[in-house]
């Protein structure tokens, strides 16, 4: 927003854009970055325009409080190892990975019993303008998915069930509209949203009833992070585990969460043995990358098919840890998942 404050009404005149086109008559748009602008044909002159604003002012100062009313709280983010993102209204914390460790930029991780993260690449922290970037096809891929499995069930109580829905990363205002052949179009932004919230904002787009309280509703719109981040000032590489930051080639800590048990290659902290007899070293990788790459196991994500097996150098490609988890067998002596003899 470019005011701070809430706006009053006063006898100032209203500073605005004028934009002529081709139409035959006089328009006026408050935008939600507060800019007015009037819109008329091409021989519309200043003075016209300022008479516009000034018979319409009341209007304006009331959009321009209910602009304010739902402006972000926290716009700008820090792009540093522990920052937290939401996604659908749940925190993950981004974590700085070596570059070697995931083949695709950023990766959504889930691992029960901790809380979720976002797992970034070393390379794309150093690049603000990428970071950026593949933060918000993260939350615009992850939104395609959700919309995927639960769109229809609400555009069936529409005129027309059968709409295309899609997450978009090149708006830049506004988080939802409808076009009468594109469909929905919902900010990447939005994906942030508890899921109550989000029916909510499509509801609220498709003329459809109300799903959530008004308040709530407009209180996690303006918590919305819209993509501004502050560039981390520690680039210094670093080789730690995530979950228990052991030194590479060191053993992990005795209950991180990445670490394998010696014995079973399951997760240790589930594999229900005492002492350090079972603990493995950290190796500067995600149990199981270098095993997947050996072996050629790795998936990408296809809309509308999921997760399928796919090549290492494809697009989008990353580890198929379950496919090695169902195919392999831990070996004690390697301390690594081998093929079966």
């Amino acid at each position: 927003m470019t005011y701070k404050n809430s706006p009053r009404a006063t006898n100032r005149p209203l500073p605005f854009t004028l934009r002529t086109t081709s139409r035959t008559t006089l328009g006026l748009t408050v935008a939600p970055t507060g800019e007015v602008i009037v819109r008329g044909p091409h021989d519309t002159t200043h003075q016209q325009a300022a008479d516009l604003v000034q018979r319409r002012r009341e209007w304006i100062y009331r959009q321009l409080n209910a602009h304010l009313r739902t402006a972000p709280d926290e716009p700008e983010k820090h792009l540093t190892d522990g920052e937290s993102f939401n996604v659908f209204g749940r925190p993950h914390r981004l974590r700085v990975v070596p570059n070697t460790s995931q083949n695709t930029p950023v990766v959504l991780h889930y691992d029960t019993g901790t809380d979720p993260e976002i797992y970034i690449r070393r390379s794309a922290i150093n690049n603000h303008t990428e970071a950026v970037q593949e933060l918000t096809n993260l939350y615009a891929a992850t939104g395609q998915r959700w919309l995927e499995k639960h769109g229809p069930t609400i555009t069936a109580h529409t005129t027309n069930p059968a709409m295309p829905l899609r997450f978009s990363t090149r708006m830049r205002t506004g988080r939802a509209y409808t076009h009468p052949t594109r469909g929905l179009t919902l900010h990447w932004a939005t994906a942030q949203l508890p899921t109550t919230c989000l029916r909510e904002l499509i509801h609220r787009t498709l003329g459809l009833h109300s799903v959530i309280n008004k308040d709530t509703y407009e209180h996690q719109l303006r918590a919305l992070w819209l993509g501004h981040l502050t560039p981390t000032q520690d680039t210094t590489p670093t080789d730690a585990c995530l979950a228990c930051s052991a030194p590479r080639n060191t053993f992990h800590t005795e209950h991180c969460t990445t670490a394998l048990c010696a014995r079973t290659g399951r997760q240790r902290r589930d594999c229900g043995h005492d002492g350090p007899a079972c603990n493995t070293i950290w190796t500067g990788q995600q149990p199981g990358t270098a095993e997947c790459t050996e072996y050629g196991f790795f998936r990408r994500y296809t809309p509308g098919l999921g997760y399928e097996p796919c090549n290492a150098d494809d697009p989008h490609a990353e580890p198929d840890l379950n496919r090695l988890a169902r195919e392999c067998i831990w070996d004690i002596r390697t301390q690594r998942m081998v093929l079966p003899a």
